[in-house]
């Protein structure tokens, strides 16, 4: 290369040099691919520990800089920003060394590229004979086309740090190269005054260059751009660009230039450069610039190409390309599309778009294009030929839609997708673990009340069944004993009844339970009622206070929806409530018609909430129980009710007592069932009945009831003596035991049936009202009886039984 001296050795001088450690500037590089100037990938390489620098003192080269020299040196840093300058560079920067010092080399040129900071770090041996040309925008001269050699002197891990000694000469026959047409270049203070400008300015606007420095964008802006210009400079000083605006700009002359511009700050900050384009059209000729000032106002990326030889070239790209990939236009001209690829792309895409373009057909497909900062443009290419007259095709126009914004929204959203997903899988599975916490901790005071009901009826079964066992034989008085016997079955009865009413909050579990079921309100607060009875009833007289409950039932309309859900809302508010009231008082629950709702007020006559927690009582985990509670009954509540389709409001004053409404979609009441007439208690004939169970004690009681009804009962208390005696006799009716040893009843049933399969088998259990709750079908079962059986209830099913016998 012409004016270029070989490698220099010399000494460092020490003085002038920073402390920082060389070592650690080295080994801060990183190799970094790019497409290379003749189309070729490579990767800059990084130098090693050990690789011998060649290092020389800055002043040997400002001492021997002669004024008039073809060369111009200079010394900068790893950002560009020149340090110093030797004598006789006016000629080639169009500045003179005071004026240089400070400023960017990337600010002088015509076409800046971040290539040329990696160029300048890019310090191996093997590069340094490598040199780097650009087009110098001067001042008050034509552009300078020159090639740049650089020579490191110090290396540190602050690139502010590093000295590089900068050698540039003009290249041969283009001192007056000429700008490409409508690439106006320029630097500009923060507020948008010129700084520096380069001709093509001038050839623009009709104003010399030196006329130009010092004004102000905004005194050639037409004035209805003016804010749009304002737009532009606030971007730039915001975010650094780069940033794009169409404006019209006013000549010397006065006529308006329609200019597209392109900004962004400098490197240091400082300062803004300008790119723009004169897209004016010719008024005498406009069809002419058409095409180029479509292709540049047009947001996605556009490709020329011609056909040449066998293959098909880059002739032009439009400047949304430029913004895309990072490469200027001059860099990829003449190139093809299996150069400007991504070097991660699928190879054999390249080839089937060469063979379409030869084949002469249009083409739509994705491409992964190279770029200037390492990471590929995803783009949607769309390969249009363009024909002559004679329908021959030379030309190709490509529309490359950048979608690389697009595919990293859409990877963001599958990972925001995937991360909600699983933040709602957590949290059904938190909910489903809260709720169950919340029911054990019910179910723990239903408990409490169970047992507590449950001694009290044992209390008289077994008082009166000491005082039958005792009374004396001669004294016994028939009326006494039939009362007191009255008393045991009743309290037996109420007995069922609170293992029914714990069997009802278990049902509250089962999320199969039907949620389309019609609830008559009346019924439902009737269990409500007993369900919460030892909290209202029975610890509160223990704590020596009285609270009445009350109903007022206004409504003949029905509820749709998970009666289990609802009778446990309803019982959890009551709980609350009792919870509340310190001293005698009452809780009322009034339901009535509200337009098209119906409505269901709960009040009570306790403490009431302060505004505070009114806010706070609806938050989950949000309790004022302390320890006794878990801060969830009321949201759980609330949530079930909206489930429904209805509405939840609290009203609380301070000392007065709360108000908890709950509006639900009415539903009609549904029209009365025709009753049958009831059946005769005792059967019209006889039965025999094989009655099998482990439990000595049911098969006398069970028995004894069905022989007083005219029954004729063999009781076994296990299943294999009673296959035995149902080999040799017939028998109307089996009723069995589940659970026994050895052998269930459902087993039993099935020997029975594949012997005599008309013979009916009944499964007395008891867990009848689970299995039917659970829908749960038995084959070889006929029927199912809960124990403990009433007998008229029994003797109903066994006169069903009669009836179709004798039929």
């Amino acid at each position: 290369m012409d004016g270029i001296d070989p490698e220099y050795s010399g000494d460092l001088d020490t003085a002038n040099a920073p402390t920082n450690d060389r070592r650690a500037g080295q080994a801060r590089m990183r190799p970094r691919s790019h497409i290379s100037r003749n189309g070729e990938s490579e990767a800059h390489p990084c130098p090693s520990l050990s690789s011998p620098f060649p290092v020389a003192d800055w002043k040997l080269f400002a001492n021997f800089q002669l004024e008039g020299d073809n060369a111009a040196c200079s010394l900068v840093d790893g950002t560009g920003r020149i340090i110093d300058d030797a004598s006789g560079n006016a000629s080639l920067w169009g500045a003179s060394g005071k004026e240089l010092k400070g400023q960017s080399i990337i600010d002088l040129i015509s076409d800046p590229s971040e290539g040329l900071v990696e160029w300048l770090l890019n310090l191996a041996p093997e590069s340094t004979n490598e040199a780097f040309e650009v087009t110098v925008s001067r001042s008050n001269f034509h552009d300078q086309a020159v090639r740049m050699k650089r020579l490191p002197l110090f290396i540190s891990s602050d690139p502010r740090q590093t000295r590089i000694v900068l050698k540039a000469v003009p290249i041969k026959n283009s001192a007056t190269l000429p700008t490409q047409p409508g690439a106006l270049n320029s630097g500009h203070d923060l507020e948008g005054n010129f700084l520096r400008v380069n001709s093509s300015w001038s050839s623009s606007l009709g104003y010399e260059e030196n006329e130009l420095i010092g004004l102000s964008l905004s005194e050639l802006v037409h004035p209805a751009d003016q804010a749009t210009l304002e737009q532009l400079l606030l971007k730039l000083n915001a975010i650094g660009g780069p940033c794009r605006e169409l404006l019209r700009i006013r000549s010397k002359n006065g006529n308006q230039r329609s200019l597209l511009l392109r900004g962004e700050r400098s490197f240091d900050g400082q300062s803004l450069r300008i790119a723009a384009k004169d897209v004016s059209l010719d008024s005498s000729a406009p069809a002419q610039g058409l095409l180029g000032i479509g292709i540049e106002l047009v947001n996605e990326c556009v490709l020329l190409l011609s056909k040449e030889g066998p293959g098909y070239f880059i002739r032009f790209a439009n400047r949304a390309f430029e913004e895309s990939t990072g490469y200027r236009s001059s860099e990829i001209v003449g190139k093809s599309i299996s150069d400007i690829e991504s070097q991660s792309s699928d190879s054999t895409r390249a080839r089937d778009i060469e063979n379409t373009l030869q084949a002469g057909e249009s083409l739509q497909t994705e491409l992964l294009l190279g770029s200037a900062s390492g990471a590929p443009v995803a783009t949607r290419a769309q390969f249009l030929p363009l024909r002559d007259e004679l329908g021959q095709t030379r030309f190709y126009a490509a529309v490359l839609e950048d979608l690389t914004k697009e595919k990293a929204v859409a990877s963001e959203l599958e990972a925001k997708n995937q991360e909600l997903s699983q933040a709602l899988e957590t949290l059904e599975e938190t909910q489903k673990a809260v709720i169950q916490q919340e029911n054990l901790r019910a179910l723990g005071q239903m408990a409490s009340g169970i047992a507590h009901d449950f001694n009290n009826l044992l209390a008289p079964i077994l008082g009166f069944s000491e005082l039958l066992l005792n009374m004396p034989a001669d004294a016994r008085d028939n009326e006494k004993l039939e009362s007191f016997l009255k008393k045991i079955q009743i309290a037996a009865q109420d007995g069922a009844a609170v293992v029914s009413r714990l069997r009802e909050f278990y049902r509250a579990h089962n999320r199969e339970e039907s949620e389309d079921t019609l609830i008559e309100p009346a019924a439902l607060l009737d269990q409500v009622k007993d369900l919460t009875k030892h909290r209202w009833k029975t610890q509160s007289e223990a704590r020596g206070i009285d609270i009445r409950f009350e109903t007022d039932i206004q409504s003949t309309r029905f509820i749709r929806g998970n009666e289990p859900e609802l009778r446990q809302s309803l019982a959890n508010i009551v709980i609350n409530a009792v919870d509340a009231i310190e001293d005698d008082g009452a809780i009322s629950v009034i339901v009535d018609d509200w337009r098209d709702r119906l409505r269901i007020r709960i009040k009570d006559t306790g403490n009431g909430m302060p505004r505070h927690i009114q806010e706070k009582c609806l938050d989950p985990f949000y309790t004022t129980k302390g320890q006794l509670g878990t801060g969830l009954g009321l949201s759980i509540v609330c949530g079930i009710v909206k489930r429904h389709g209805g509405e939840f409001a609290i009203e609380s004053d301070e000392g007065k007592g709360t108000t908890i409404e709950m509006k639900f979609p009415a539903v009609e009441a549904p029209d009365a069932p025709i009753l049958e007439d009831e059946r005769e208690e005792s059967c019209p004939s006889s039965l025999r009945i094989m009655l099998v169970d482990d439990e000595d004690v049911l098969l006398e009681v069970i028995s004894e009831l069905l022989a007083t009804s005219g029954h004729v009962v063999d009781t076994f208390s296990s299943p294999e003596t009673a296959l035995d005696a149902f080999d040799s006799s017939d028998y109307d009716l089996v009723i069995t035991d589940r659970a026994m040893p050895r052998m269930s009843g459902d087993q039993l049933a099935e020997t029975i049936k594949s012997q005599r399969p008309d013979t009916p088998v009944y499964l007395m259990t008891g867990f009848g009202d689970a299995i039917k709750d659970s829908g749960e079908r038995l084959p070889n079962i006929d029927a199912v009886l809960g124990k403990p059986v009433p007998l008229d209830a029994l003797n109903r099913k066994l006169a069903d039984l009669a009836s179709k016998k004798e039929a």
